[in-house]
């Protein structure tokens, strides 16, 4: 192999790291699929060696639409950069408490790069907080945490919390529609109270219809359903 030269100035490790974890592989998997080392990927994931262009289109060939996966579009929004941000939040919800999660929007990226790493005790306190969270911003990303957990309890709770707290599904709608559209935060907020407001219905639609069945994140198809059939009557 070529020694890579050229660096990508826009795509850090840990956004790799997060789609990688999105599509549910493992680092062996990884590197068997793009023929790079794993102790080479996960110092690269880590943040001790650079994203290097040919790397990132691997990454790409291999992770397809994973790698596209977009964040919000929101000013505060909250993101995870190194591995030591990642270790300090961990440590703090395994003791309960809830940092950066009670702090503002988290990125899909948190997400994708904490789940792995979650003991059942973490767990346990995301399946408090998406019911019992003080904040609406608590129970949102806690569901959101909860969205990319497998299993049935999790998808319960998450179903429980938005089919129960409009406030958190004002904001997981929202999310989720700025997410896949790329639009405004006031913007997404005025289409998860009415969807049927939405500038371009259809192209949403279409987008819905994908994480509607999309298996790796129950927020996101429990979402996409509630949304589908509200914008039934623009779509025809």
């Amino acid at each position: 192999m070529s020694t890579p030269t050229e660096i990508s100035e826009t795509t850090t490790g840990a956004q790799l790291r997060g789609a990688r974890l999105y599509m549910k592989l493992s680092l062996a998997e990884m590197a068997k699929a793009t023929r790079y080392a794993k102790s080479y990927l996960g110092l690269v994931e880590t943040g001790k060696k650079p994203v290097t262009l040919e790397l990132l289109t691997a990454y790409e060939r291999v992770l397809g639409d994973g790698m596209k996966r977009p964040d919000l579009v929101h000013p505060r929004l909250i993101k995870i950069d190194t591995p030591q941000e990642r270790e300090r939040v961990l440590a703090a919800v395994e003791a309960g408490e809830p940092d950066v999660f009670a702090q503002g929007p988290t990125s899909s990226s948190i997400d994708a790069a904490i789940c792995p790493n979650l003991s059942e005790n973490a767990i346990g306190h995301f399946r408090t907080w998406a019911i019992e969270g003080k904040t609406s911003t608590l129970r949102a990303n806690a569901i959101s945490v909860l969205g990319f957990l497998p299993g049935r309890e999790n998808a319960e709770v998450v179903a429980q919390a938005l089919n129960t707290d409009p406030k958190v599904r004002r904001l997981c709608v929202a999310s989720e529609v700025s997410r896949l559209m790329q639009w405004d935060w006031p913007t997404s907020l005025q289409v998860a109270d009415d969807p049927t407001t939405a500038p371009d219905a259809k192209k949403l639609g279409a987008k819905l219809a994908k994480e509607a069945v999309d298996p790796k994140d129950s927020e996101s198809r429990w979402v996409a359903g509630w949304l589908l059939q509200r914008l039934a009557p623009v779509l025809g």
